[in-house]
């Protein structure tokens, strides 16, 4: 459930916005209570200085008014041309990473609520405290200046991530961050290469009740249902597979024959989020993809950036190092009285390795330094692949080996691929 919230918040782009709004008008109804005296009288507390007349402060909090709405307008301007950049240069994928950032949407939610306090300020500024020194417009020149150490921040911020190296990095952290989790959660239950499930031989099937990716999940609740059912449940697909509403879901077995009201039906389902997207919070086959599509533009003859795409398939070559020695089957969480329990598909070396190259291997077969970064990845993989998966990683060389063109196997570069394809142990 935590997680579904997480995930929401997300995709929220006005949560930043929202929060330093709600801020702000807070922020007015303090700062009007304490000019009007209602508090207390700050002329016997603050300094001097930080009091001006009504009508100077009218004047300042309108300048700022102007100024923040001026520079909100450009701060969303700057968005939209690196959100163009990203999907016409990188992937359309990416998109979301530069909207979840989070100095992105603060900087934003920051000018509008700076927007927003000068302009209710201005509204509530009433002649009837005219006889008053007030302290708003001294409040709003703090809050502007904060404004522009934003400005600056989010100009560097934005300097940084539309570099090419720093998104690769951001998306090989979240890959990483996400096979370690998966990794953990491997080490915590029992890996098994086949189903055995004796003594549960009466079966009931859930398909699914929506059309989309799996997102999220929750796996506390699936035990827990399995367990409030005593029934072995089976999860059909993995985290990040597109589904529809006649796609059988989950798989429930039973000891005896037993019947499974829409209600039970509902909760189990509720379980495994699915959207219309993926998202990388669990997925960590989708920060792959994205490299994968910014090799795949990097090579492309509009963009024709080889040493992008290199620099990604050694990224590629890490991230599937760190999974070479997990092994196929089936991840089994049963209860301490073997009466109830999870099963969930893990994830295949074998096709891992295969979805991650074959784009590459198609569109960079006639590129000579593609390929040798993609043999040298491999020889990377292979160093800390288990036996079984060692085997897998050959024969991924000997497929690039038999795809790429023709006359990169003679004269010197036939050499060379020659030399780093032998050293695929």
């Amino acid at each position: 459930m935590f997680k579904k919230l997480i995930l929401k918040m997300k995709k929220s782009v006005w949560l930043y916005p929202a929060i330093h709004g709600i801020m702000s008008t807070v922020m007015v109804a303090i700062v009007l209570a304490i000019d009007t005296r209602t508090l207390f009288d700050p002329e016997l507390v603050l300094p001097r200085i930080m009091f001006t007349k009504v009508d100077l402060a009218q004047t300042i909090l309108g300048a700022i008014a102007g100024s923040l709405l001026t520079m909100t307008t450009f701060t969303f301007s700057t968005i939209m041309v690196v959100l163009t950049m990203y999907t016409s240069q990188y992937s359309p994928r990416t998109v979301e990473n530069f909207l979840d950032d989070s100095i992105t949407m603060k900087v934003l939610g920051i000018f509008m609520g700076g927007f927003i306090y000068s302009i209710l300020s201005l509204l509530f500024m009433r002649e009837s405290i005219s006889e008053y020194l007030v302290i708003s417009a001294t409040v709003g020149v703090i809050y502007s200046i904060i404004c522009l150490v934003y400005f600056s921040v989010f100009i560097n911020h934005v300097g940084n991530l539309i570099q090419a190296n720093n998104l690769i990095d951001r998306l090989y952290r979240e890959a990483l961050e996400n096979i370690e989790g998966y990794r953990k959660s491997v080490e915590e239950v029992k890996l098994e290469k086949s189903l055995e499930l004796k003594g549960f031989p009466y079966e009931v099937c859930i398909k699914s009740d929506r059309s989309g990716y799996i997102q999220l999940v929750d796996k506390e609740a699936l035990e827990s249902m399995a367990k409030e059912l005593s029934a072995k449940v089976l999860l059909e697909k993995v985290i990040g597979q597109f589904v529809t509403d006649e796609t059988e879901l989950l798989r429930l077995r039973f000891s005896e024959m037993k019947e499974v009201t829409d209600f039970d039906k509902g909760r189990l389902l509720n379980a495994v989020t699915i959207g219309i997207e993926r998202n990388e919070l669990q997925d960590f086959d989708f920060s792959v993809q994205k490299i994968v599509e910014i090799a795949l533009r990097a090579i492309s003859p509009g963009i024709n950036d080889p040493n992008t795409a290199n620099h990604c398939i050694r990224i590629l070559g890490v991230l599937m190092g760190k999974i070479a020695d997990l092994e196929e089957g089936y991840l089994v969480k049963n209860s301490e009285d073997g009466k109830s329990g999870t099963f969930y598909e893990a994830i295949s070396f074998e096709k891992e390795l295969y979805y991650t190259f074959y784009q590459i291997v198609n569109y960079g077969k006639g590129d000579v330094s593609v390929v040798l970064s993609i043999y040298k990845a491999l020889r990377e993989i292979s160093k800390k692949a288990s036996p079984e998966n060692r085997q897998k990683v050959h024969e991924m060389g000997e497929y690039l080996y038999n795809r790429i063109d023709p006359e990169l196997k003679s004269g010197i570069d036939g050499k060379m691929i020659a030399v780093e394809k032998a050293d695929i142990v």
